[in-house]
């Protein structure tokens, strides 16, 4: 009978091996240092989402739109003040083109000089504060005096100086119209302030006697005639038959009423003097 034979799954030199190299095994992994444990990081950006706060501008551009609106009406304005002063002057540079030779008073500003020397008379008596009548007065002269070109001569004479005297010459004669005498006839009635009487008499008689040559005296006044620094009213029949004997060069004299007292009654002294006297030296009368 055979033997049976014993079958040994696993040598003992086999189990030394394997124990071996297990140990070695587990010794390197206790001897070896561990590396630490890298944290996953999640590489997908973060979106942060910002919400910003929009202000409302709706005051401000009803403020921008108000301004516009304004601007544009100040442009307009303007636009329609610049037009009228280009009129103006193209009305001035067509008077400068009058031609000398023309006819002596043709040229046309609303009144019909006989010449081109002319004499203006100012009253600048107390009563001329009234209504403004002073200030009427300049403005109407300075218009006239701007339009009219250098061939016409002119010299103003006030009265009276106050207390001092009659009259108030401003040159003592006669000069051309040029700009600049424009400019100084300007300052010498922004000058004029009222005071005193009414002496037409003297300065009437002045003009007559001192200036020689002349074709026109315009005389602008607002009150009955009276005597020097005093209340006593001047006799205006007397008055205009003395004028008519020493104006023996025929001088044209116009004359211009100033004031509600000199229109408002046909019949009063001061109207009848004005009306008179231009009609007797061949001028002419226009009352404001």
């Amino acid at each position: 009978m055979r033997r049976r034979r014993t079958v040994e799954l696993f040598s003992l030199s086999f189990l030394d091996v394997i124990s071996g190299a297990l140990g070695a095994v587990i010794i390197l992994y206790v001897a070896v240092p561990k590396a630490p444990k890298t944290p996953v990081i999640d590489q997908k950006p973060q979106v942060v989402e910002v919400k910003k706060e929009i202000p409302d501008l709706t005051p401000i551009v009803e403020k921008l739109t108000a301004e516009n609106q304004a601007l544009t009406s100040q442009s307009q304005e303007m636009s329609q003040q610049l037009s009228e002063l280009r009129s103006a002057f193209d009305e001035l540079k067509d008077l400068k083109k009058i031609p000398e030779d023309s006819k002596p008073g043709q040229f046309d500003v609303g009144f019909r000089f006989k010449g081109k020397k002319i004499i203006f008379i100012v009253d600048t008596s107390r009563s001329m504060f009234d209504e403004d009548r002073m200030g009427q007065v300049k403005a109407g002269l300075k218009m006239l005096l701007t339009g009219m070109p250098p061939s016409y001569s002119v010299e103003i004479v006030a009265f009276p100086r106050g207390d001092r005297a009659p009259i108030h010459p401003f040159w003592g004669t006669l000069k051309p119209l040029t700009l600049l005498h424009k400019s100084q006839i300007f300052d010498f009635l922004f000058s004029l302030s009222p005071d005193g009487a009414t002496p037409t008499r003297d300065v009437l008689d002045y003009v007559l006697q001192k200036y020689s040559g002349v074709s026109d005296i315009v005389l602008l006044t607002d009150g009955e005639p009276s005597l020097h620094n005093s209340m006593v009213k001047d006799d205006i029949y007397d008055l205009l038959s003395f004028v008519m004997r020493i104006n023996k060069e025929k001088v044209q004299i116009s004359t211009i009423g100033v004031g509600g007292d000199v229109l408002k009654d046909q019949t009063s002294a001061p109207y009848q003097f004005l009306k008179l006297l231009a009609e007797q030296n061949q001028g002419f009368f226009v009352g404001f």
